[in-house]
């Protein structure tokens, strides 16, 4: 097996590969092409000239899929809407998917995904008349072959970037059983939708009209799938970047979460359980509930003998997981939750029930952010939109006291981020970071008080100053920097030669109280 090449492989398959046959394949056949694939570059596998064929172009869809599909298996190409290849009398779609490493610091993952994974045309003359086990999306989806390459590059790159992108694996894959009905539930959100307008509009023209909701409408209640690009271009049916990602890993790592007991299949799921537990608990102190469910709230850091608590958010993500029935010690370790993208955030209201301090969302990696040349294809873009956040609510009845008997649990709240606000908020602060960096704009600025004295840092006994990014007064997401102290040795992050803290991205505190007080799913 050392000794073969993928040419060698391919024109040794005993189904000649100019007939329709070249589509047919054994398990055994595939595992061998693929195999010896494992490690060289696209280019390194092009057997066939994929890219030599579009020479002078600077861009190819599905150029990699393209060398994997024709040039590794011997298929020929072809536009029908059903399963690439037939292996050992089973219909396989074939999904060639580019990997990358990480872009948040504290990803668990070896790799993920770069974008969300294009399934099938949202067909709506046929979707309209499909059920689901029968339809073009779940025929395309029953049984899958994932390949993997890594997408090496911190931006995006043109047809000839591709050829030194080096292939990594792949797995034959199929959805579990809650997996497809929540494939299923999703499906029939779509197709739903697209009745009731086909129903209710008599007119193509005034069906057109309604068709771009389909994106901005029914993106908070899709959970493993999205719709993109918007009329009046034809949309596809996409599986999500977090979802895809979690198949992946399951690769790589050959790690699988913990799943929830009761397996969460839509989100009014989560949303009745959110209500459940805000009445069960609601009002009730850290130290009630902590003696309610059985857990301790002194920090596994504390030295023996000592009564030292975990940090507020940390017990709150604890109580999260102890009141979904998890095990697990973070919220990450669950499949449930990370396959649809839910990130649960606390919210420490002070005794007023005003939000304490703004959210932290996560650390960016500025070096792919300068690079990213599009808001529609960033990270930050990516984050907002696809991912949907849980809010725990808790407050602090005593302001000079901090103990578990003086916070009170307030209630969970489901939310996410309107296509209105990411167009606005989310852009302005994407293009203004950017802007700062690489036009050389950024700069740090000297903290003084209103009279025009100096602000001094207590313990260092240094005047105060930080970068120029997008501030709360001013943005509605807006840049910090995080650190113990502020002392130069903390002041591990250079950009353009300035040294500064750890930056992270935050959410205005004036942003999680209307979500959490006025946001209706």
């Amino acid at each position: 097996m050392e000794n073969d090449t993928i040419q060698d492989l391919r024109v040794t398959n005993e189904i000649p590969i100019d007939t329709p046959s070249n589509r047919v394949f054994t398990r055994e056949r595939v595992e061998k092409l693929l195999s010896a694939a494992i490690g060289k570059t696209l280019l390194e596998v092009d057997a066939s000239g994929q890219f030599a064929s579009h020479a002078g172009h600077t861009k190819v869809t599905g150029i990699a899929g393209d060398v994997i599909e024709v040039s590794v298996l011997g298929c020929h190409k072809d536009c029908k809407q059903e399963p690439d290849i037939m292996v050992d009398g089973v219909r396989v779609e074939l999904k060639t998917t580019g990997v990358i490493k990480p872009k948040k610091q504290d990803s668990p993952y070896v790799y993920e995904c770069k974008e969300p994974v294009s399934i099938t045309a949202v067909s709506i003359p046929v979707i309209i008349n499909e059920e689901f086990e029968t339809s073009n999306f779940w025929h395309k989806l029953a049984h899958m072959l994932w390949v993997y390459y890594w997408y090496n590059s911190s931006t995006t790159v043109a047809l000839d970037g591709y050829k030194n992108f080096p292939v990594l694996g792949f797995q034959f894959y199929e959805f579990s059983a809650d997996d497809k009905l929540r494939l299923k539930q999703d499906w029939l959100i779509v197709r739903d939708f697209l009745i009731v307008i086909h129903r209710e509009y008599s007119t193509q023209k005034e069906r057109d009209a309604q068709y771009p909701r389909l994106s901005s409408e029914l993106r908070s209640q899709l959970m493993l799938i999205d719709t993109a690009p918007k009329f009046p271009h034809s949309p596809r049916f996409r599986l999500k970047r977090s979802f895809a990602t979690i198949i992946a890993d399951q690769y790589f790592s050959n790690r699988h979460l913990e799943k929830l007991a009761s397996p969460i299949t839509k989100y009014s799921d989560i949303d009745e359980k959110c209500k459940q537990l805000t009445s069960m608990y609601g009002g009730k102190t850290f130290a009630e509930i902590a003696d309610w469910l059985g857990v301790s709230l002194r920090s596994d850091k504390a030295k023996e003998g000592t009564s030292h608590y975990m940090t507020d958010k940390n017990f709150a993500e604890l109580v999260v997981l102890k009141m979904f029935g998890s095990k697990a010690k973070s919220l990450n370790a669950i499949e449930d939750f990370a396959k649809i993208g839910l990130i649960a955030k606390s919210l420490p209201l002070n005794s007023k029930g005003v939000p304490k301090e703004s959210m932290k969302m996560f650390t960016p990696n500025f070096e792919e952010w300068i690079n990213e040349e599009h808001f529609d294809e960033s990270f930050l873009r990516d984050y907002f939109a696809e991912h949907q956040f849980l809010f725990m609510a808790y407050q602090y009845t005593d302001s000079k006291i901090k103990s578990p008997e003086s916070i009170k649990f307030v209630g969970f709240k489901r939310v996410y981020f309107t296509d209105n606000f990411i167009e606005t908020s989310v852009r302005r602060f994407w293009e203004d970071v950017r802007s700062l960096v690489k036009d050389n704009g950024l700069k740090i600025v000297k903290e003084y008080r209103a009279d025009g004295s100096p602000i001094i840092n207590p313990k260092s006994g240094t005047q105060k100053e930080a970068p120029n990014f997008p501030k709360e007064a001013d943005y509605d997401v807006f840049m910090r920097g995080s650190a113990s102290t502020s002392s130069e040795s903390s002041k591990t992050l250079v950009i353009n030669g300035l040294r500064m803290l750890p930056q992270e991205v935050w959410l205005a505190k004036r942003v999680t109280i209307d979500l959490f007080n006025n946001q209706t799913i």
